[in-house]
């Protein structure tokens, strides 16, 4: 196993000598087995445990088993405690969705740039790509779980479950059990304990097989991913273009920048609109129109909701607004009132890359200081919802202008840099260069 995780590390480039990696512990087998690994590996780790508090003493004693660990294995460990119930309840989602919006949420805040250990498996992978294709799902959902997305890595993605417990039984190493994991009572479990047992008494050797599958796909993905990003720097003029694969990728990339969730339905319509022209309607007050294979979106407000890449270290413009970005190094928090500070952002908590739109309302955000998650509908006026835009980054929505930065992206006591965001309108530019 360990030969294992080592090439994938190298094969890859999850991790450089000298990184270090914050590995995501909950106790059970997988993410103890890749903190013993990763260690025995020579690589420096620390690791981080989320108490969801939702299984009572079960939630205890896995977080007692975490601290008892790390401190054996002489690794710095961070715990946090989450109140998965009030939360789901105040944003209306599933406990699952809850519990990983605030586990993620915890992680990347305690992470700083370092790069991010979870302990996915090929058997979770197997899991994760039954579950897409029943409910109906493309090469990008079969291939499943990715082995490196941003900052986080999956040191274990070529490992089976079989193969950690082995492991941790030749090291004598103990781990805890997710009693919850052992009922068939939601879809992954029914997966787990149900159907992959059926399919392994049809053939054996499964998980070599799936292994195989799965690297297969992850090249064809990988290939029509590359091909969809050429095309859509073309949008929103889609003519002429023959790869079917890759422009049904584009489309439906097209269609999430512009907040509308693709379908194959919705993505077959657009093909067909831009071969044969005409306008389809894929959502409520949203029509699209095609002419001569150029594509425009038409809503009830007539505003551009298309998202922009931008990397917050610089300078940006988005349609009739600009993002001027100031850093300040050494920062010295108590230089700055408390209002002053809602428009700055931690340089050693920031991501790669960000997207920049307007803002639609429903987008939530758990502003610095307030302890609780809002959506925008409620932060901001009817006027200011027209106009105002929204930063985000891969875990969700960081800066809302006329609002403020987020809790996991706000500057504290221990920042060292920082970057101040002001979001000006072209007309206010003009007056200030008079």
């Amino acid at each position: 196993m360990i030969e294992k995780i080592r090439a994938a590390i190298e094969k890859y480039g999850m991790l450089e000598k000298g990184e270090e990696a914050l590995c995501a512990l909950s106790g059970g087998a997988d993410s103890t087995a890749m903190l013993l690994a990763l260690g025995e590996l020579g690589y420096k780790v620390s690791a981080i445990h989320v108490n969801h508090n939702l299984r009572g003493e079960e939630s205890e004693r896995d977080e007692k088993f975490c601290r008892e660990l790390c401190k054996g294995l002489g690794v710095e460990l961070y715990v946090e405690s989450v109140d998965v119930k009030k939360y789901c309840v105040e944003n209306k989602v599933s406990t699952e969705l809850g519990a990983r919006q605030l586990r993620y949420e915890a992680v990347y805040r305690r992470a700083g740039d370092r790069k991010i250990a979870t302990a996915h498996t090929l058997s979770d992978c197997l899991e994760t790509a039954i579950f897409n294709l029943s409910r109906g799902s493309g090469v990008h959902g079969i291939a499943s779980v990715p082995p490196v997305r941003g900052r986080l890595i999956r040191p274990l993605i070529d490992c089976t479950r079989e193969e950690i417990e082995k492991y941790l039984s030749e090291k004598g190493q103990s781990f805890m059990t997710d009693s919850t994991n052992l009922l068939p009572d939601c879809s992954r479990n029914i997966i787990r304990l149900n159907i992959i047992p059926e399919l392994k008494k049809i053939n054996p050797g499964l998980m070599q097989s799936f292994y195989n599958t799965v690297n297969a796909l992850r090249e064809a993905d990988g290939y029509i991913t590359a091909e969809a990003e050429r095309i859509l720097l073309r949008a929103p003029d889609f003519s002429g273009i023959s790869d079917g694969a890759a422009l049904s990728r584009a489309l439906g990339m097209y269609l999430r920048e512009n907040n509308i969730e693709p379908s194959y339905e919705r993505i077959a319509s657009l093909k067909k609109i831009i071969f044969e022209g005409g306008r389809i309607n894929p959502a409520k007050d949203v029509y699209i129109r095609s002419i001569g294979g150029r594509i425009r979106i038409e809503r009830g407000d007539n505003k551009d909701v298309r998202e922009y890449k931008v990397t917050l270290r610089e300078n940006a413009e988005v349609g009739d607004k600009k993002i001027v970005v100031t850093k300040i190094s050494p920062f010295d928090m108590s230089c700055y009132q408390k209002k002053e500070l809602r428009c700055f952002i931690d340089c050693y908590k920031m991501s790669e890359e960000y997207t920049v739109r307007h803002t639609k309302g429903n987008e939530k955000i758990r502003l610095a200081g307030r302890g609780f998650t809002s959506t925008v509908k409620k932060l901001l006026s009817a006027e200011e919802r027209r106009d105002n835009l929204v930063i985000s980054d891969g875990e969700g929505v960081i800066f809302v202008e006329g609002a403020g930065v987020s809790e996991r992206a706000a500057c504290d006591e221990n920042t060292s840099e920082a970057l101040k965001i002001e979001i000006i309108k072209s007309t206010d530019i003009k007056e200030r260069e008079k």
